[in-house]
């Protein structure tokens, strides 16, 4: 369900977020993601409204670039979480880059309050810190990543900066 989080009461114990980080850089040609999206600058991401629709425990997954891990730190405590883990996705193929051409990008893992992992039939419900997954289109995140969220961690659930609708989460964003 899409979800305005300007205006909703609703608590979530889930939220998972893809912000569109001020990538810059490249030269002339537009090559990342400002060629697909309108981009946010980082001060604008700290101001949304998270913690209005965090419950008191709450996991967030924070999906961030190489250039924007230490402003993905900032923004997970603005948010109100602390930080627990990075989880890496290794991708099956380089992307843009300078020094360095990018294969990876991190979901930083935070808690508000004292959420633990799930508890399936007596056994403890644990993500891992790496996958691998192939690239597939612009900014779009591997289905293994959802999966493990929703292996560890609550409903309700939200997908901050969604680009489709997915059963059993609600989402806010303009690409939905």
């Amino acid at each position: 369900m899409k979800i305005d989080i300007y205006s909703t009461d609703k608590k979530y114990q889930t939220i998972y977020a893809d912000p569109p980080w001020m990538e810059a850089g490249g030269g002339k040609t537009k090559r990342g993601a400002d060629r697909h999206y309108q981009l946010m600058k980082t001060k604008d991401i700290i101001t949304l409204p998270v913690n209005s629709i965090a419950g008191d425990n709450c996991h967030l997954y924070l999906w961030v670039t190489n250039n924007f891990l230490k402003d993905g730190l900032a923004v997970m405590e603005a948010w109100g979480f602390r930080y627990v883990t990075t989880i890496t996705w290794m991708k099956d193929r380089i992307g843009l880059g300078q020094y360095y051409r990018g294969m990876t990008e991190h979901c930083l893992f935070g808690v508000k309050g004292n959420l633990p992992y799930k508890i399936l039939d007596g056994k403890r419900q644990q993500g891992k810190t790496g996958f691998v997954a192939s690239k597939t289109i612009h900014s779009e995140k591997p289905i293994e990543m959802r999966q493990m969220i929703e292996k560890v961690s609550y409903e309700p659930r939200i997908e901050l900066f969604a680009r489709q609708l997915i059963n059993g989460w609600d989402c806010w964003g303009n690409e939905v």
